[in-house]
């Protein structure tokens, strides 16, 4: 196997770190939407075709998910490498809807919420979100901020913070904690308690193994074995609060927003507690699934899922 195939997401490179970030927010201002599209067309197609890894890694998952949805595939036929540089210009374009929600430029009447009550139940009080890097769930950290629901989102400081400094300067009223952390355990659950005793909401992403971390399930996606944190998990059994996961994607001119009540609280019985830990993985990663096939392309995890 290459070694663009057998490449963690921890060991990828950012490329060009704020620089293309600060540029694509020049090009909004000064023309718009149709201007920053008009540049990621070109933008994408050097990655797309430089950029082996991010190539390969989007054509094993399309063709993964058409095999696994049968009948309920998205695609007509076997996605081939005109379907990966839709998925690669997909992450463009929802660069542009991440910049839009920031500057308060997406109309209220654009998002569509699925379980919006989950939400409502626990505004101002403590509870975790977990997310995948699928959609566009940065747009929720700016929809929220209107509503004043502080909200602090876990960060791998070697990936996510240039990233998530760029947003919060985009709207400085945005009432959002950035907590970098190399694995989730006991001592971040004592860092976030006093926070979420105050209402607070934590965000924390399941779908990527920290660097180092042996806390890992391997558990079924799309029909084949890949590697889950436990991180997420365990910190929401110690932490006794109720569980949300949430996704947030285009689907057109709309954005779709779908919260599912994972749990009041988890509880891991000693006995059973791996199977247990792993029954309640797999739920979450049967709706990543799902999700996949409603919106094939807001899958952004672009390395090799499902190397161990």
């Amino acid at each position: 196997m290459t070694e663009s195939h057998t490449k963690r997401w921890s060991e990828l490179k950012e490329k060009g770190g704020m620089l293309p970030l600060m540029l694509m927010l020049c090009f909004y201002r000064f023309g718009g939407r149709f201007l920053c599209k008009l540049v990621l067309y070109f933008i994408i197609m050097w990655y797309w075709i430089f950029s082996r890894t991010a190539r390969q890694a989007s054509l094993l998952y399309l063709q993964k998910l058409h095999h696994f949805a049968q009948e309920k595939s998205p695609f007509s036929h076997q996605p081939n490498m005109s379907h990966s540089y839709i998925h690669l210009m997909t992450f463009g374009e929802c660069i542009l809807d991440k910049i839009e929600g920031w500057l308060g430029k997406v109309a209220e009447e654009k998002l569509i919420l699925h379980g919006h009550v989950h939400f409502q139940e626990n505004y101002k009080k403590g509870a975790i979100i977990v997310v995948s890097h699928f959609g566009n769930i940065e747009l929720l950290r700016a929809i929220k901020s209107d509503h004043q629901q502080k909200i602090n989102v876990l960060v791998y400081q070697k990936h996510a913070s240039k990233f998530n400094e760029f947003l919060k300067k985009l709207n400085q009223k945005a009432d959002v904690h950035l907590i970098s952390v190399d694995e989730l355990g006991v001592d971040t659950a004592i860092l976030l308690q006093e926070k979420l005793d105050q209402g607070e909401w934590i965000i924390v992403a399941a779908d990527r193994v920290p660097v180092q971390s042996q806390r890992v399930e391997n558990l079924k996606f799309l029909a084949d074995e890949s590697a889950w944190p436990q991180g997420p998990w365990i910190l929401a059994s110690l932490l006794k609060v109720p569980i949300l996961a949430v996704f947030c994607y285009r689907k057109q001119d709309n954005f779709h927003v779908h919260i599912h009540s994972i749990a009041q609280k988890l509880n891991f019985p000693r006995q059973t507690r791996n199977q247990a830990i792993a029954e309640v993985m797999q739920r979450y990663v049967q709706l990543v699934e799902q999700h996949c096939v409603d919106a094939p392309y807001q899958w952004f995890n672009f390395y090799n899922f499902w190397n161990k």
